[in-house]
């Protein structure tokens, strides 16, 4: 709660209880209860009014009324773009590169493009 701990909360208490006396505390209590109420009423209200999760499903609606993602798909598909996705792969081209520095190096000598006569082939 607001990053209040147990000692710290029963410290407010206690000066609380310093400051108001015994008679006029449970009245103050009483009135921040009933404000925060209030508040959270309000708080309700308003978000019934913006309707925030009434205009999150008119748009998933529409989305489904118009057939967006079919659209998208399909012009995907007629774009070749999942191709060009595939072919232009940096990520797994990056992976497949630091594989290949993790690999351990090959100390038996041979080299797998060497021809045996000194001339590399390429």
């Amino acid at each position: 709660m607001f990053g209040i701990g147990s000692w710290e909360l029963i410290v407010i208490l206690v000066l609380a209880l310093i400051v108001l006396g015994p008679k006029k505390l449970p009245e103050v209590a009483k009135s921040i209860g009933k404000g925060l109420a209030h508040l959270r009423r309000s708080l309700d209200e308003v978000k019934g009014e913006i309707g925030l999760d009434g205009v999150k499903a008119e748009i998933e609606k529409v989305k489904d009324e118009i057939g967006l993602d079919q659209i998208k798909a399909e012009i995907e598909s007629e774009t070749g773009l999942d191709d060009l996705r595939h072919s232009l792969d940096v990520r797994g081209e990056i992976r497949r590169a630091i594989a290949d520095l993790d690999a351990p190096p090959d100390l038996t000598g041979e080299n797998p493009k060497d021809d045996g006569g000194g001339k590399r082939s390429v």
